[in-house]
């Protein structure tokens, strides 16, 4: 029997669009065409897997099951590129799963690393922290920070 696969990512941000929707704000997500970064024709790159844009930022969410950098060198190109569709600051919220501390230890290294090296390039056009969680409970702490960009 084939156990059916849980969409971690997608259970979190449930989360942060029920806080978004509570001060009102329209919610961005998925692949759709009002959720992208257009680079050249057609490719492109999601911005974020959830945004909110507020009068002063774009608030991203990046939700990741695995380690990585990708979601986050993204912002660093698009920055430096000074795509028009950024017009606000960013300020990125990338939230990793794990299942244990050691989880993507490597990978989270690198990211801060990466990100230092970012906001030295691009200055105040982006705010990045990383976040982990073990359990969907663990995600409270995460909006509540996400909260404050809100009112």
């Amino acid at each position: 029997m084939q156990r059916k696969r849980m969409n971690i990512e997608g259970e979190i941000l449930k989360k942060f669009v029920e806080m978004a929707h509570k001060y009102g704000y329209n919610v961005f997500k998925g692949q759709g065409k009002d959720n992208r970064i257009i680079i050249d024709g057609n490719t492109y790159f999601q911005f974020g897997d959830l945004r909110v844009d507020t009068e002063t930022y774009h608030i991203v969410i990046e939700a990741e099951s695995a380690g990585g950098v990708t979601n986050l060198v993204k912002y660093w190109y698009c920055l430096e590129k000074n795509l028009d569709i950024i017009k606000k600051p960013i300020v990125l919220f990338h939230v990793f799963h794990q299942s244990s501390e050691a989880d993507y230890g490597s990978h989270l290294s690198l990211w801060r690393f990466l990100r230092d090296k970012m906001q030295t390039a691009v200055g105040d056009k982006i705010k990045a922290a990383c976040y982990t969680y073990k359990n969907y409970e663990d995600i409270e702490a995460i909006v509540n920070d996400f909260e404050k960009y809100l009112v």
